[in-house]
């Protein structure tokens, strides 16, 4: 790894206060580190919220505090925002957004509505001209399968996604120069192990397409270690022929 960078999770405006805290604590590493200079970055990692909701929280209309916006209750067809733009950006030098699908947006619970909807959202952020790159594809909230035991994950098979919306995803990640996160999340037991081959040996043939890949850690921890398993992962890139010395770099 030469260079990598922090991306702190933006959901609505209410977030603005963590992105600060993180900003100030970025420029202190810097500080205490000069030589990571030009190879440590600032980023952010936003969620695809819905416009009902950030409408709701942006005049108040809520009775708890939406740390995770409003989950609950909102419109199917409502459109997909993120809820940020040039000032935020500028304010704390934000170099890279990653694009990230964190809940359903109030779809119905059968498999093809979930992906349907699912697929709604990754086509708002690879389309969208803020995001660098794309979260997670297909990672589940596991809320979202609390709520709904019957489904389990619907994506227990990586091929039950159409090949007209991989081909459609595809295309999009390299019109839009949209990097594609391969997440140290796909590497856990709450993935199949068929899961996992379909969707590293198609990832591995996106990328001899000409799809830009990035590493995410995903780590939620002060140790990315704890959360990752570098040794188990880069045997699996070299399994499935997926070349890390062309990932995504700013």
């Amino acid at each position: 790894i030469t260079d990598f960078g922090v991306s702190d999770h933006y959901h609505s405006r209410i977030q603005e206060a963590d992105i600060k805290a993180s900003r100030n604590a970025y420029e202190r590493a810097l500080e205490k580190y000069p030589e990571l200079n030009g190879h440590f970055h600032f980023g952010i990692e936003a969620s695809v919220m819905s416009e009902w909701e950030i409408n709701k929280i942006k005049t108040g209309d809520y009775s708890e505090l939406p740390v995770y916006g409003i989950r609950v209750g909102g419109p199917k067809n409502s459109p997909a925002v993120y809820d940020f733009d040039d000032e935020l950006i500028e304010k704390y030098n934000i170099e890279y957004v990653i694009g990230g699908v964190h809940w359903l947006l109030y779809c119905d619970s059968d498999k093809e509505s979930v992906i349907k909807e699912q697929h709604r959202q990754y086509m708002f952020c690879i389309t969208n001209p803020y995001t660098t790159i794309l979260a997670h594809y297909l990672w589940f909230n596991p809320a979202d399968l609390d709520r709904w035991p019957k489904m389990r994950n619907p994506c227990e098979h990586f091929f039950v996604i159409s090949e007209e919306m991989r081909s459609e995803l595809v295309h999009a990640l390299k019109e839009n120069n949209v990097a594609f996160e391969i997440n140290s999340e796909f590497f856990k037991n709450k993935y199949s192990d068929t899961f996992r081959d379909e969707y590293l040996g198609w990832i591995s043939d996106i990328q001899k397409s000409g799809v830009v890949l990035s590493f995410g850690g995903d780590s939620h921890s002060k140790n990315l270690s704890q959360n990752c398993n570098y040794d188990k992962i880069e045997q699996a890139f070299k399994h499935y022929g997926i070349d890390s010395s062309k990932f995504f770099c700013l």
